[in-house]
């Protein structure tokens, strides 16, 4: 019999998410309470799933965020699965725009890679499914194919609400987008309500079409609705938090602002990917933006830019959440090693002096480099797919 902890399950869909829907708490509760009882009655499984378009290299701002996210719901008993969205990759022209290419990469290089992510985050990899668009919109529900879904979905959408959406797609509005970017919105609302899943997941960049899947969900007739157990219900959107590239911030000359500069793989030299090699992750780590707190700044001024302090952020997010440690080796006469097994204590050592950015960095690194070794050795292992893909950027 199915048992679920509130309390776990609140915790878990918390966790490192920068935003949550609904984004009451109160609400949320009432939702999941009714998740908890229709589930225990019926023996139906709160299900997960994170979407992604099959784009290129997968960096740890996707493949370790994402997966931190998956164990922390898998430990609070959530049916958790990777959605390698082909049809969704192929409308927004990514790869080389030929579908053919993108499945090849998503079987042989992304679904793959995205399981050792989970696994070296203590996933139990075995419980995740990976599912294909491709085959699973092959498949029926209720007597209906996936394209009904889509259609029912599209006719509870103003064009207005999905023109707004459009910038799911890392496109503006406007009368020069093509009509298949137009298709993206309702084909990802559609998957949530196909596929059955009660807690929808990605990074903030994908919040406008999961509140189209909220709105649209009591508008659908009982037979499209996403149940579970015989209630029909919303999804919870839960949006992680997403890391810093390694790039100077940008000072914005209309404001006067600094803007965070954000992870991405078309900058290849502001992430690391979760492959890279120890010698890659070193260099690209020496380079990086890392301010060194002074002594005439006041607290309030160095909090204010360490908040773009790749390595901080990082450390914050991402390597002590997982459980990791950070090691400093140093010499004896530059002060000997130090261990800091918490965020606090790193924070407090580099903030007043004690911890030096050269330092910092050369610990995050050997950290990154010693945590990443399976998925280096699973490439070194099976390279087809990797090659292949770096084969298309040629």
């Amino acid at each position: 019999m199915l048992k679920y902890d509130l309390n776990l399950l609140k915790d878990a869909i918390f966790f490192n998410s920068v935003e949550v829907l609904p984004n009451n708490e109160q609400s949320l509760e009432i939702e999941l309470d009714k998740f908890i009882k229709e589930s225990e009655i019926s023996g139906q499984p709160i299900k997960h799933y994170i979407g992604f378009e099959i784009s290129g290299q997968i960096h740890i701002g996707t493949g370790i965020m994402s997966a931190l996210k998956i164990k922390k719901l898998q430990d609070a008993g959530v049916k958790c699965s990777i959605w390698l969205a082909d049809y969704h990759t192929w409308l927004n022209n990514k790869l080389d725009g030929n579908i053919e290419t993108i499945r090849r990469v998503a079987h042989e290089y992304f679904g793959p890679v995205m399981l050792k992510c989970c696994e070296v985050v203590g996933c139990n990899i075995d419980d995740i499914d990976i599912l294909f668009a491709e085959d699973v919109y092959k498949l029926e529900r209720n007597g209906n194919t996936f394209w009904t879904y889509d259609l029912m979905v599209a006719k509870n959408l103003t064009l207005s609400r999905v023109l707004k959406s459009v910038s799911i797609t890392g496109k503006a509005a406007g009368s020069d987008v093509d009509f298949g970017t137009l298709r993206y919105a309702p084909l990802q609302v559609a998957d949530a309500f196909f596929m059955q899943t009660h807690i929808v997941h990605a990074g903030i960049d994908q919040r406008k079409c999961h509140v189209l899947m909220r709105e649209v969900a009591p508008k659908l007739s009982d037979i499209f609705a996403l149940k579970i157990g015989t209630l029909a219900v919303k999804p919870i959107a839960v949006h992680h938090a997403l890391l810093l590239g390694l790039d100077k911030p940008i000072l914005r000359e209309e404001t006067n602002i600094f803007e965070a500069s954000k992870m991405s793989k078309s900058k290849p030299n502001s992430c690391i990917f979760v492959h890279d090699s120890s010698e890659e992750i070193a260099r690209k780590l020496k380079k990086a933006y890392c301010p060194m707190p002074q002594d005439s700044q006041t607290e309030e001024e160095k909090r204010n830019e360490q908040e773009f302090n790749p390595f901080l952020d990082w450390s914050r997010k991402m390597i002590y959440p997982a459980g990791k440690i950070i090691e400093i080796k140093r010499k004896l006469e530059w002060g000997g090693d130090l261990i800091y097994n918490s965020y606090e204590e790193l924070e407090k050592d580099y903030l007043s002096g004690k911890l030096h950015p050269m330092d910092l960095k050369n610990g995050v690194a050997d950290c990154l480099v010693a945590w990443f070794t399976p998925i280096r050795d699973f490439i070194d292992q099976n390279p087809e797919g990797y090659n292949y893909l770096i084969s298309l950027k040629k």
